[in-house]
């Protein structure tokens, strides 16, 4: 019976209908499925010491266990606003067994607990003052999550009758233990607690159990999501500020569920061991070379307050040593998430440029196509867009950009018809969604066209630990429908001139072994990721997964350059004071030299020109 909070009438309702109370144990109402085998049964006298204290209710354990290594001790109880027993009572609980699912999220499993927040439903407290039950120690010789399965592929984990295997599924591992105490004699910090107060940790014992960076990442694989991983939660008490590398001892608290994660709600403070973790800094970068880096500037807005203007621009000057070629994304308007109709963002750009400048930057110009308001997705009102920065002194820019409904074409002989432009615009697959921004600008003689990406979210997506089991990736579809534009683009361009010079860069909001990127790769494009070692691929932390959503593809001109250095620079994911929550990508290579022609030329005024070079339509 899985069940949303009940008014107090429709309850009472519900108690007066109930058949007879049964005495169980915890164990016996935990049983060794996802479900209770009493789910909806009223049950009384259940017999328990109170190990930790909610704002509704309150988990207590099994004075004796019961020894069935499927079942938990440990259940929460809810009171709602009704009075709750002090940690260390001993108490005997009467009420309704429910499985609760949290928020009501069909993407979350539920939790079995002891409804006694209405009718005659209640606890009475037999003594006080009494040592806990022992917590159950993960790592140091005690029980070790499961580091390949999930969960078996069985449909849904809970309707299906699944009996719980803890030593081969994580999620059966953490399930036999909910709403027990727990304790991690050591913990590696996996990921920051950057938002909401949680931290993703792994026992000390299984440190390089699966992928692991040399900074202290556990980093996704095809096969493997890391399913060891535990979030510790600030529910109860404060989590300390923590970077990825940072380890933790003394931790104890009691097993829950939400938000589609196992989390333990620490019941006291851990003990923090500080990592040396720094953000990267690339290599200096000689005069003759040519910098591209692509960076997510997570939702900035020309309204923003100057320190984060100032903070991404000390990124690009001293972390990415200026590029000449930047490729943003989420660049919002000049009135940011205020849904007031504004679109244009020259004061973002322009604010942003200026505070690099500031730092000791190069001196940018920006390429930006202002979109239709609300219609490229992100925050209401706040209308995020792609935009390039560009160094004047090095790169030129001709100037004819498209509007934001304008597609960007390839023209018979090759050329194109804008030198900035959206990949098909009105493309269905980009409702709601950015549009691949086009922009050709030549260094040194030699034409190079960037296409900056950022498709659809994973927003929808199922949980890795939800009740669904192989999770449904829903929002794929889309992206393989973005992937396809895009791809359609590129096989035109190289089909009029094989050499011609294309990066594709930017948040594709995907894995580097995604199938819904595949167009890209049947275009004639490589991405540089997978040029990095295995355990360096990652742009992104999320819940404790190091992973890549931000990539660049380049055709063959780009990849065959011997001078090619590609790389990942890790300044944001890994830590708790992030000024984007993305990575920023840095591509460089050797700078083009123009031939002697195009000097010559040059020299008479008459402008960057080069005999090969690919320029839009006069």
């Amino acid at each position: 019976m899985t069940i949303t909070r009940l008014t107090p009438i429709a309850a009472m309702l519900l108690l007066a209908l109930q058949g007879n109370a049964h005495a169980l144990t915890i164990g016996d109402i935990q049983g060794t499925t996802h479900l209770s085998p009493y789910a909806g049964s009223v049950v009384s006298n259940v017999d328990g010491i109170v190990t930790a204290v909610s704002g509704n209710g309150f988990w207590m354990q099994d004075v004796v266990p019961d020894g069935n290594a499927l079942t938990s001790d440990g259940v929460f109880v809810f009171t709602g606003s009704r009075a709750r027993p002090t940690v260390g009572d001993r108490v005997l609980a009467s009420g309704r067994v429910d499985e609760y699912r949290p928020g009501g999220a069909a993407n979350n499993l539920t939790t079995t607990e002891l409804n006694l927040s209405f009718g005659s439903n209640a606890w009475t407290r037999v003594s006080a003052g009494n040592a806990l039950p022992a917590a159950v120690v993960i790592g140091s010789g005690g029980l070790l999550a499961p580091t390949t399965a999930i969960a078996p592929d069985v449909g849904n984990v809970e309707t299906s009758g699944h009996v719980l295997d803890p030593d081969t599924y994580a999620m059966d591992f953490y399930e036999h233990l909910e709403g027990m105490r727990v304790s991690l004699a050591s913990a590696a910090v996996v990921g920051p607690n950057a938002r909401y107060g949680e931290i993703p940790v792994i026992s000390g014992d299984q440190v390089g159990s699966t992928l692991t960076s040399a900074r202290g990442d556990v980093v996704i694989s095809p096969t493997n999501f890391n399913p060891h991983r535990l979030i510790l939660d600030d529910g109860l008490v404060s989590t300390p500020v923590v970077n990825v590398g940072d380890q933790l001892s003394n931790v104890v608290g009691v097993l829950d569920y939400s938000f589609s994660n196992y989390k333990l709600q620490i019941t006291s403070a851990p003990t923090v061991s500080r990592g040396a973790l720094v953000p990267e800094v690339a290599a200096p970068r000689a005069a003759n070379r040519l910098a591209i880096a692509s960076y997510n500037v997570e939702n900035l807005a020309g309204n923003a307050a100057s320190s984060r203007f100032d903070a991404i621009a000390q990124q690009i000057v001293g972390n990415l040593a200026s590029p000449q070629l930047i490729a943003l994304q989420e660049v919002q308007d000049n009135t940011g998430a205020s849904n007031d109709g504004v679109v244009a963002s020259e004061q973002t750009l322009d604010r942003l440029t200026t505070a690099i400048k500031a730092a000791g930057g190069r001196d940018y110009g920006y390429v930006v196509i202002d979109p239709v308001n609300n219609a490229d997705g992100g925050q209401p009102g706040g209308n995020i867009r792609n935009a390039y920065l560009y160094d004047k002194s090095t790169v030129s820019f001709a100037g004819a950009v498209g509007s934001a409904t304008e597609a960007i074409a390839v023209l018979p002989d090759g050329s194109l018809s804008l030198d900035a432009g959206r990949i098909d615009p009105t493309n269905t697959a980009f409702d709601d969604s950015r549009k691949p921004l086009v922009a050709q600008f030549d260094i040194g003689g030699e034409n190079f066209v960037l296409i900056n990406t950022h498709f659809n979210s994973k927003g929808g997506d199922e949980p890795l630990f939800g009740p669904n089991q192989a999770p449904e990736r829903g929002s794929e579809v889309e992206r393989l429908a973005q992937a396809e534009a895009v791809a359609a683009f590129v096989t035109e361009l190289l089909a009029a001139d094989p050499e011609t010079p294309i990066i594709a860069l930017g948040d594709f909001n995907d894995f580097q072994f995604a199938d819904a990127l595949q167009p890209l790769v049947d275009a004639g494009l490589t991405s540089l990721v997978n040029t990095l070692p295995a355990n360096e691929r990652y742009s992104y932390n999320y819940e404790g997964n190091a992973q890549v959503l931000d990539q660049m593809f380049v055709s063959a001109a780009v990849l065959g350059d011997p001078s090619m250095v590609y790389d990942i620079l890790h300044i944001n994911s890994e830590f708790a004071a992030q000024i984007s929550d993305h990575d920023p990508q840095l591509l460089s290579l050797a700078m083009p030299v123009p031939e002697p022609g195009t000097w010559a030329l040059m020299l008479a005024g008459v402008g960057l020109v080069a005999g090969a070079a690919r320029r839009r339509r006069s």
